[in-house]
């Protein structure tokens, strides 16, 4: 006999049962309607042979009428009758009556909304071993600080009944919990993640990955974790699983898996990522067209950076766009897009000039410790650009710290500073110092200024050989002022014949 004629016998016999009354027979009829076993499925029909078991006080019965007037399966959707058909099967102590009915009440579906009741019966459900009540519990539990640790009891029952969000929901607080208890997190994230939840597997992928400062980093087992979440669908974990292919860590380097998992994340980072192979050239050839495409990809979700640079690219051909990428980047504290808008406005490139509107995107741009910025400010309070003056202190300031940086620009300036203005303490061995760093990588006005020095012997031991060193070195990189220096040396002969 096959399966099909087996059930087809079980329902000859039900259904002869229900028809003579018998209420285990009804209630079955009802199932095998519902499911479809040894007939053709049929709500209604199932419907009504659980109506005639509910009405003889059959629980189980009771539930499923519920279930269908909740869903409006076989019978017009009516929450009030759902609401009545769960009670009914609730009071004889039904659990998964009970949850759906506390879920009722705490809609307000069917019945005025009532979350004290709604708590009642999901405690009755959780109380009698029902994993989903359980987990609801927990959740309602957890929106009261006093209540958390009753909160924790209810996730924790569930999660030892195979609730899986319950399991990835307590390792979740242990992982941000204070203190951290990164092995129940592990515990209970590994039992999440085992069973396929895909934000469990990420969250495994992570702490594996950076280990946390607890000597548990696993390259092989974070990428383990991203693949699995990644083939769920997950973007985050592609994406650091692309990144993993991308370095070579925990997998074999494999820059065809890199491309092809970045892309299947689509998001921002994953974008911004790609876009910087095709617009750097070093792994992938250099393709613009592309690295563009995936700027504006990444720039559209909002990724800063992508704004930036996609500005950057389109700034001479469409100066108004580029504008307003730089600005949305700018706002989310990009300090080299602050930066170029102050360059913008200085120079009127784009925009009308305004001079105040660009010392406040240089300002906003040096307070994020951008070095060109700091220097640009350096020199607006230096020469009182923009009208409010020369302020020789912010002056210094903003120039120590871009020259502090490496900036030789800024360190010139700065030995300028130091050199000739009346108002800042003379220092002349701080600005040799700054001079020869800045000459030393080859600023051509701080090697000619240099020169001087040891010309005149300020602030260093003078010396005809290094003012003539640097003053030519000055002149090979087109410094007017050394060219025309070493004219009237050659002409009056001041360093001897040669």
């Amino acid at each position: 006999m096959t399966q099909a004629e087996a059930d087809q016998e079980i329902f000859i016999k039900t259904q002869r049962a229900a028809e003579r009354g018998e209420i285990w027979g009804q209630f079955n009829l009802g199932l095998a309607y519902y499911y479809g076993q040894g007939v053709t499925e049929d709500f209604a029909q199932a419907a009504l042979w659980f109506s005639r078991a509910a009405s003889n006080n059959d629980a189980e019965a009771q539930f499923y009428l519920g279930f269908l007037y909740a869903h409006g399966q076989g019978v017009a959707r009516n929450y009030p009758e759902a609401v009545k058909w769960f009670r009914h099967a609730a009071e004889q102590g039904h659990p998964e009556a009970q949850y759906h009915l506390a879920n009722l009440y705490l809609q307000g579906l069917g019945a005025a909304k009532d979350e004290l009741d709604a708590l009642k019966w999901f405690r009755r459900a959780a109380e009698q071993g029902f994993p989903e009540a359980q987990y609801q519990l927990a959740l309602l539990y957890q929106n009261s600080p006093h209540q958390r640790p009753e909160a924790a009891h209810w996730l924790q029952q569930a999660a030892q009944r195979g609730h899986v969000e319950a399991a990835y929901l307590l390792g979740e607080m242990s992982f941000k919990g204070n203190p951290r208890n990164l092995n129940a997190a592990l515990q209970w994230l590994r039992q999440a993640a085992t069973a396929g939840h895909g934000r469990a597997q990420l969250q495994l992928g992570v702490i594996y990955e950076t280990g946390l400062d607890s000597g548990k980093a696993d390259a092989v087992e974070a990428a383990r974790w991203f693949a699995r979440a990644a083939e769920r669908g997950n973007p985050d974990a592609a994406y650091h699983l692309g990144r993993m292919y991308l370095r070579g860590e925990g997998v074999t380097y494999d820059l065809g898996a890199a491309v092809h998992w970045l892309t299947v994340a689509q998001h921002a980072d994953a974008c911004y990522e790609l876009a910087k192979l095709y617009s750097d050239g070093e792994k992938l050839p250099r393709n613009d067209a592309e690295a563009s495409k995936w700027f504006t990809r990444a720039a559209e979700q909002g990724h800063p950076r992508a704004q930036y640079e996609l500005a950057i690219r389109i700034l001479q051909g469409d100066p108004d766009t580029a504008l307003r990428w730089l600005t949305q980047a700018a706002r989310q504290g990009v300090a080299a897009a602050q930066y170029q808008i102050g360059v913008l406005y200085h120079h009127g490139r784009g925009v009308i000039r305004d001079l105040n509107e660009a010392r406040n995107w240089y300002q906003q741009a040096a307070n994020g410790n951008y070095p060109e910025a700091q220097y640009e400010l350096g020199l607006f309070f230096a020469r009182g650009i923009n009208g409010a003056g020369e302020d020789v202190i912010q002056a210094r300031n903003w120039l120590e710290k871009a020259a502090a940086t490496g900036h030789h620009a800024a360190q010139y300036e700065l030995a300028m500073l130091l050199l000739n203005n009346a108002r800042v303490a003379s220092d002349d061995q701080e600005a040799v110092r700054l001079l020869q760093n800045a000459a030393e990588h080859n600023h051509a006005p701080a090697q000619y200024r240099l020169a001087i020095m040891y010309l005149t012997g300020r602030g260093v031991i003078q010396s005809n050989s290094d003012c003539k060193m640097w003053m030519e070195r000055s002149a090979a990189q087109g410094e007017l002022r050394a060219q025309e220096f070493i004219k009237i040396v050659q002409t009056e002969k001041w360093f001897g014949p040669n």
